[in-house]
């Protein structure tokens, strides 16, 4: 074959980056009165006060640490952590949102294995700050505390653009999972991969410059869902989860979008008056964190809104599936279509392909996520190999490309050689009508190897029994499937609404 002798192709990279600070920068231009409001307080920020604070914010840390510094965070979802947010991203400081569901000691092990520089905290969260053993810098957000820099010190400065070099690999914060199959593992992610996350919430969730979104979900995700819709030029609004709260802002602010998980969805349907409320102005809610059960789904069409989106995703990947409305009315067991950043497969556990409507492990590779496990080498080659990564999932294609999440690799129960999903057995349960959450585990079983158990949730003023519990399962499925046992006890939960099973399986066994 003749050597091809034209034009040699070279496609230099563009001078541009994805910052992240870009994000609160040019909305500050478009829409500088465009609001960010805390419900939960009624104070209110607009695009260009946020853009302006974060910037005095960077600066101050910048006279203090230098890029690349780990500073660890622990506050509610209210404006401060946006301009936290902002501040450390346009600083090239790495965050370390911490979720404040942690045990004081959980806390201390992250700030020292990240080598955190400082600690900025809400005053709410002073008793439980105390215990954590910290020896280096500590700014708190609200009232003066002992020991403690104010967080005002930080807002003393000039409000003009850090002087820091950032490129898409200029790393942005440090994660960690939530756990759900036992020790959480960290990752860092990148300028480019947030940024690019923080798109995929305007285009999957359709976002425009008219909405008004209630964010309920806590940081990373909430972040992430935040930054999606400035990116849209709309109205964000953050609130601590509580069920008439909720109901009483969509009526006061006109609330055009919801984003929860759905347990919170869950107790919202439950709140006694709901038809009471003028949720006219939602135009559609959004679900994410776990799989949404088709009974909270029937009630959220009926009493929310028909419009209703649903999405995986995990936090070191960012989304993969979305369901926008039409489609979760058509297929609403499936979790939706791959986003469209993201290639989904669905292989055995020798990486060959799966047929439409046969089980596998779910595995993608994505641009909008960590490309490793942070210091931990072990838990990377199990989950980043041959180029993929290998979720845990257990799903199933349909034959016109939609994605059904049945379970986790670790999730799946063996007893008596059946393979039994804990999906399907919490499917029947929640839709018990005293039942108001569930989780379904497999207990060490000296017979049956394991034995399945559902811990069960009920509804308010509500009494059951175990048998009652047993027997409904047994009346609606396969008699292998239902529960040996019941625990009426509340289900452990993360932030973002995924069951800690491997919390409750050693709370339980041996009992």
């Amino acid at each position: 074959m003749a050597e091809y002798k034209g034009y040699q192709w070279r496609v230099p990279r563009p001078p541009g980056h994805l910052k992240i600070g870009l994000i609160a920068k040019n909305a500050a231009l478009s829409y500088p009165d465009k609001k960010i409001i805390d419900a939960t307080t009624g104070e209110s920020r607009t695009y260009k006060e946020v853009n302006e604070r974060s910037n005095i914010i960077a600066n101050s840390l910048l006279k203090r640490y230098k890029p690349g510094d780990f500073i660890g965070v622990i506050t509610r979802l209210g404006i401060d952590i946006t301009e936290i947010y902002f501040a450390g991203a346009k600083a090239g400081l790495i965050l370390i949102p911490i979720s404040a569901r942690l045990a004081p000691k959980e806390i201390e092990t992250i700030l020292k294995y990240a080598g955190a520089k400082a600690l900025i905290f809400d005053s709410r969260f002073e008793s439980m700050v105390a215990q954590v053993s910290f020896e280096q810098e500590k700014y708190v957000i609200g009232k003066p505390i002992s020991g403690c820099l104010s967080y005002d010190e930080l807002l003393k400065g000039e409000a003009k653009e850090p002087d820091v070099e950032i490129t898409d690999d200029t790393p942005v914060t440090l994660g960690f999972t939530s756990g759900t199959t036992g020790t959480p593992k960290s990752y860092l992610r990148t300028q480019y991969a947030n940024f690019l996350n923080h798109i995929t919430y305007t285009i999957s969730f359709d976002f425009t410059y008219q909405d008004i979104v209630l964010n309920l979900v806590p940081p990373l995700t909430g972040l992430s869902c935040g930054c999606g819709v400035i990116l849209a030029r709309g109205t964000i609004i953050n609130q601590d989860f509580d069920p008439v709260g909720v109901l009483k802002t969509i009526e006061k602010y006109k609330v055009t979008f919801v984003y929860g998980v759905p347990t919170m969805f869950s107790f919202i349907m439950n709140v006694p008056d709901l038809e009471n409320y003028d949720l006219s102005s939602l135009r559609a809610v959004g679900s994410v964190g776990a799989v949404l059960p088709r009974p909270t789904l029937e009630q959220m069409w009926k009493k929310l809104t028909p419009n209703v989106y649903d999405h995986l995703g995990l936090q070191e990947t960012g989304f993969i599936a979305v369901s926008k409305p039409d489609m979760k009315r058509a297929y609403p067991d499936y979790v939706g279509s791959p986003t469209c950043l993201q290639e989904v497969r669905i292989v055995d556990e020798h990486g060959q392909e799966k047929t439409p409507g046969e089980i596998g492990e779910v595995i993608i590779r994505f641009p909008d996520g960590a490309g490793e496990y942070w210091k931990n080498e072990e838990k990377t080659k199990e989950a980043f190999r041959d180029g993929w990564f290998h979720t845990g999932d257990l799903g199933k294609f349909d034959q016109s490309g939609h994605l059904a999440i049945v379970g986790r690799l670790k999730d799946m129960i063996v007893s008596g050689g059946y393979n039994i999903f804990s999906v399907d057995v919490e499917e029947v349960i929640l839709k018990h009508p005293k039942v108001l959450d569930c989780a379904v585990i497999g207990l060490p079983d000296t017979t049956w190897g394991e034995k399945v158990a559902a811990v069960v949730k009920l509804k308010p003023g509500e009494n059951c029994t175990e048998e009652e519990i047993i027997n409904y399962c047994k009346d609606r499925m396969a008699h292998y499937k239902a529960p040996k046992e019941v625990f009426f006890d509340d289900v452990v939960r993360t932030p973002t609404g995924k069951a800690m099973k491997f919390a409750m399986v050693e709370k339980y066994k041996g009992r």
